[in-house]
């Protein structure tokens, strides 16, 4: 993955911090680099927004517990700006 596509999808991950364990750029820029790895592997079969945002959610059950991952609502807009970032850089 290109740094400049890394650099986006993280500022977009940071913006949302769906779990809450972003802080700042200075200490944690790349605290969900590894979600950030599965969302994109998971979006190269992905057929639609819907089924991207159920991906999404289900990479941070995976990585964390459902608990803390919290409900699928919460990646609405988050699945969004993913999906949109990775369709145009695909296109």
């Amino acid at each position: 993955m290109q740094n400049k596509t890394k650099d986006k999808l993280r500022r977009i991950m940071n913006k949302y911090d769906p779990i809450g364990i972003y802080v700042s750029d200075k200490t944690n820029i790349d605290e969900y680099d590894p979600e950030i790895k599965e969302i994109v592997m998971k979006f190269r079969g992905v057929k639609d927004k819907s089924e991207f945002l159920n991906d999404v959610h289900s990479v941070f059950i995976e990585m964390f517990d459902k608990k803390i991952a919290g409900p699928k609502n919460r990646y609405k807009d988050l699945a969004e700006d993913l999906y949109l970032l990775l369709r145009d850089k695909n296109k």
